[in-house]
């Protein structure tokens, strides 16, 4: 096994010309010095260094070490630089997880900027809707709708919250009629997600604003006209009249303000959830993720 004490401190020998200038150039004791060049004598089986009271030589051996010792040592430095260059700028492989629609609506026009800021950085970005355990798949970042449960090891920063509201196409909501409370829904044509079905009926659960906490919570059950996880099929589809959809606002903002889609019950929406932004713990972290760290949190913008 190489030591590279033993390496640096039978050079720094070398370059003083003796044990007592070596260790006031290096601020390491005399004797530490010996007790080093000496081990290194014992592991080599060879003498490296002909001693006497006033100097130190090499030995035929110890001057063919000397030389291969210092590429040794220069190597190391430039290793040792090019970490530090790493660190220096952000630069390298980001893994980063995230649920597909926070990809598509929430990370997909943030990412090209970071990548224009930082031209060095590679990302590979893994959208999936099933759970990700950020230190078991090596994942540098990961996006959650949920707060880890081992916090011990990760580090989870809110990035905002996030509540779905109830939208349709204006012209045909007039045909509908505009229904007067939750309980009206049932009747209407609905487009559900995939998670909000149990056996052959959808549910949702709708909170109103400016009530007491009794009188806030609303439960209804229907039959969807169409499921789709797609947060984008269902908005398309709310635009065309297909149905009524329960969407997240900030998703329905333009639509909304462009008159494309209109709000139903406007003082009823779901309960909010908090968007995550999870990362190991953040000893150690090198620039190019704590550079994507500091940019999401700086520009990543969800809620109404």
């Amino acid at each position: 096994m190489i030591d590279l004490n033993e390496f640096a401190f039978f050079a720094a020998v070398v370059q003083h010309g003796g044990f007592t200038a070596a260790a006031r150039a290096t601020g390491v004791d005399k004797g530490r010095l010996s007790r080093h060049v000496a081990a290194l004598e014992d592991r080599l089986g060879v003498r490296l260094l002909q001693r006497s009271t006033r100097s130190v030589t090499l030995t035929q051996p110890g001057m063919s070490f000397y030389e291969g010792c210092l590429l040794v040592l220069d190597g190391a430095q430039v290793a040792s630089d090019s970490v530090l260059e790493f660190k220096k700028e952000p630069t390298g492989m980001i893994r980063v997880g995230c649920p597909v629609i926070l990809a598509q609506n929430y990370l997909a026009p943030l990412l090209p900027r970071y990548m224009a800021a930082h031209p060095k950085v590679e990302v590979t970005v893994e959208a999936t809707d099933r759970v990700l355990h950020p230190l078991e798949e090596r994942f540098d970042v990961i996006f959650a709708a949920a707060h880890p449960a081992d916090s011990s090891s990760l580090v989870a920063r809110e990035l905002g919250r996030i509540r779905r509201i109830l939208v349709a196409q204006p012209s045909v909501l007039a045909a509908w009629g505009a229904p007067s409370g939750p309980a009206d829904l049932a009747d209407l044509p609905i487009i559900a997600r995939p998670t909000d079905l149990q056996n052959d009926f959808a549910r949702w659960s709708l909170e109103k604003e400016g009530v007491s906490e009794d009188d806030r919570a609303h439960r209804i059950q229907f039959r969807p006209r169409l499921v789709s996880g797609d947060l984008h099929i269902q908005r398309e589809a709310a635009r065309q009249g297909v149905g009524m959809a329960l969407l997240p606002e900030s998703l329905v903002a333009d639509d909304l303000s462009q008159g494309r889609l209109a709000r139903v019950l406007p003082n009823w929406f779901t309960p909010e959830y908090s968007v995550f932004l999870i990362y190991p713990t953040p000893r150690g972290i090198l620039p190019s993720v704590r550079s994507f760290i500091d940019f999401v949190l700086a520009n990543f913008a969800v809620g109404g």
